[in-house]
Order: C-alpha cells, then sequence, then structure tokens
C-alpha cells in the first residue's frame, strides 16, 4: 500500500508535460529571383492542422538565392545565389546558414564562390558531408565538402560537361539543371538539359571527389532537355523530366554500378494540348506511389501512379496551380500536403492530398510572395 501512495505522489508533483513540449515545430522555406533591395529568403512556421504559413522572417543580403537546401542535421541551410563573391569573376556564389532550432529563423555564416555561371541547384548526401552544386549557364557540377560548424570549405572538384544537342536555342552547350544523390549515397544523377543525358557519378567522399561512370548515364531522346531527376526511396527507379519534350522518362537503376536502363517515356500534358508548355519539377509522394511533375504553361501538376514491379507511369490527372509557371513545389513528409511555387504569379498555393487516391484538393491559404523559386521543409522536435 506504500508503494502505491509513493507512486501516486510522484505522479501528482511531477510537472505535467504538455502539448506544446511535445509538438512539432515545421517550417518551410523559400528560395526567391530578387530585384534590388528585395529579401530573397522566407521563413514561414506552417499549421499542420489547418494548412495555414506564418511569416517567421525575411532575409536579405544575396542576389536571387534561387534554389535551397537543408542539412540533415536540421541545423544548417545552404543556397545558391546570382551574385559573384569573387570580383574578377562572373560566377555565381553558394552561402551556409544556421537554424535557430528554437524558432527556425536563419542566420548567415560563410559564401563560397560557385565555379561557375547560373548555379540553379543544389544538393546533399544523407549524412551531410558533401554539397553539390548545378551550374546551368556553364554546364558543370561541383563538390564542396561540410565543415565542422556546417559551413562550406572550398569547392574540391569540378566537373565541366560538354556537348550540345539538337535544340538550336537551347541546347548549343551544357546545362547541368539538377543533381540528386542516390539513397545509399553512392551515386550522384546529374540531369544536363543541353546534352540531354543524365550524367552518372560515384561519389568518393575520402577525397571529395566525383569519378564519372559513362557507361551508367542515362540517355533521352533527342531535343527532350532532361531538367530534374528523382529516385524512388528504395532505389530501384530513377524518373527524369525533360523540360523541352513535355515528358517523364523512367530508368531502372543498378544499384551496384548506378547504371540507368530507360523503360518508359510518358507525356505530363493531357492528349491534344498544343500549347507552349515547359516542365520543371518532380517529386515521389512518400509511400512511393505516386509521382507529380509540373507544367510550366499548363500551369498543372500531373500526377502519375507508379506501378510497384515495374516501375513504369500510368496518369491519374492534372491539378492547376491556380497561377503562372510552377517552378518548384514541395510533398509535405507526410504526405498530407503539397505546395506549389508559382513563379510568374509570385504565389504560393497549398493543396491536401488524398494519401490513397494521390489527387489534390486547393485550401483557401494562400501565399504572396515575389518570384518563388524553391520550397523545403523542416521539422524540429
Amino acid at each position: 500500500m506504500k508503494y502505491l501512495i509513493l507512486f501516486l505522489l510522484i505522479i501528482v508533483n511531477f510537472p505535467a508535460r504538455t502539448n506544446n513540449s511535445m509538438e512539432t515545430k515545421e517550417y518551410i522555406y523559400v528560395g526567391t529571383y530578387t530585384q534590388e533591395g528585395e529579401a530573397g529568403i522566407y521563413v514561414y512556421k506552417f499549421d499542420r492542422d489547418t494548412g495555414k504559413l506564418t511569416l517567421v522572417q525575411e532575409v536579405g543580403g544575396m542576389e536571387s538565392p534561387s534554389y535551397l537546401e537543408i542539412n540533415p542535421s536540421g541545423k544548417y541551410l545552404y543556397s545558391v545565389n546570382g551574385n559573384s563573391v569573387v570580383p574578377d569573376k562572373k560566377w555565381g556564389s553558394v552561402s551556409s546558414y544556421s537554424i535557430d532550432q528554437a524558432t527556425g529563423k536563419i542566420s548567415h555564416m560563410n559564401d563560397q564562390p560557385a565555379q561557375g555561371a547560373g548555379p540553379c541547384h543544389i544538393n546533399i548526401d544523407s549524412k551531410g558531408r558533401m554539397v553539390f552544386v548545378s551550374n546551368y549557364s556553364s554546364g558543370s557540377i561541383v563538390a564542396f565538402p561540410v565543415q565542422k560548424d556546417g559551413g562550406l570549405g572550398a569547392a574540391t572538384d569540378v566537373r565541366q560537361h560538354a556537348g550540345s544537342s539538337i535544340n538550336e536555342s537551347r541546347q548549343k552547350g551544357p546545362h547541368v539543371h539538377n543533381c540528386i544523390v542516390s539513397p545509399d549515397d553512392k551515386f550522384i544523377y546529374v540531369s544536363d538539359l543541353g546534352i540531354d543525358r543524365v550524367v552518372v557519378y560515384a561519389i568518393d567522399y575520402k577525397n571529395k571527389k566525383l569519378e564519372a561512370h559513362p557507361s551508367s548515364d542515362g540517355n533521352v531522346e533527342a531535343g527532350s532537355g532532361p531538367r530534374h531527376f528523382c529516385i524512388d526511396g528504395k532505389n530501384r527507379f530513377g524518373y527524369v523530366i525533360n523540360e523541352l519534350s513535355s515528358t517523364v522518362t523512367a530508368y531502372k537503376i543498378d544499384k551496384e554500378t548506378g547504371a540507368l536502363d530507360p523503360i518508359q517515356t510518358i507525356s505530363t500534358v493531357p492528349e491534344g494540348f498544343s500549347e507552349v508548355n515547359y516542365c520543371a519539377d518532380i517529386h515521389i509522394d512518400p509511400s512511393g506511389r505516386y509521382l507529380y511533375g509540373s507544367n510550366r504553361g499548363h500551369n498543372s501538376l500531373a500526377i502519375f501512379r507508379i506501378d510497384e514491379n515495374s516501375g513504369k507511369l500510368t496518369l491519374v490527372g492534372h491539378e492547376s496551380t491556380y497561377g503562372e509557371w510552377p517552378r518548384n513545389f514541395l510533398i509535405h513528409p507526410e504526405g498530407e500536403y503539397i505546395f506549389v511555387a508559382n513563379q510568374n504569379s509570385d504565389n504560393i498555393v497549398i493543396y491536401r492530398r488524398d494519401v490513397q487516391s494521390g489527387l489534390l484538393s486547393k485550401i483557401e491559404e494562400e501565399i504572396e510572395v515575389h518570384k518563388p523559386v524553391c520550397l523545403k521543409i523542416l521539422q524540429i522536435q
């Protein structure tokens, strides 16, 4: 009996754990194209129950911090920028920021030259060891080591692509648009719009270098313009969205060599659509059952079902983006929401997502941001 009384006394006097202390805080980081004097990165707190975004911070100081990446630790954020930090070079730059775990706000840490012009995408391995930058105008992929303090060290490898393809206005030379590290961290897949190829490199973490694997590269039909790449969570299938042909090409992945074996190419626009359209972004939902791709011109998200065994795609439908030029979009880690950045109409649209059907329903909440380009989410316990 005395033990029961003691237990009850402990329970009564022990401070209760409130819901707030257990709350997972969620922040959305928005990269943009800027005009002089504008902020470039916007931080919003996200309420998962209501779908509401509340502005927390506006960060200036860099020109067009367009694409963002978050360190897997959740403590650092990286951006690619249009301005040069080397006076005699017309290069872009890369910046690192620390993230306040209490507020989600960011503080600038350091900058590095991007070693090329027009940096447009940035990615990081799952352990936060190396950051990889895609230079569109120069047609190069660059590796940067992550320092112990989360900042970026000087570039350790620059891989310059060469070649061209059949679209004379867009493919006179290489244009690296995107780079994605494989789920097992062994390879990086680099989409080059200018040479119609997804270039495969093995990652050498010890020497901070990239090793080309040309026999593993994935080709697309000439003139397609591969833009962004994504990989299913089991590292079995890869998908590239082709900007110039409005298609998605699916590949089977060889986990040992990283090789890409094409298995399907499918349109992202409705049958009979003949107006101008340029694809942009591509993502797979957390369940691995649905793939989404953005259409700029048709101004929609194309929704595909993924066959679990073959990796092939079946079109489910299209959802309007309620804005112009959907540059980038974000699928919530729990799969419940999708956020779309409409670059030319200056708005971010939010949808609730049916996790069973993959279909979307727009909610009333909508955010006005000048030229939104990239959306990233951070969950903090």
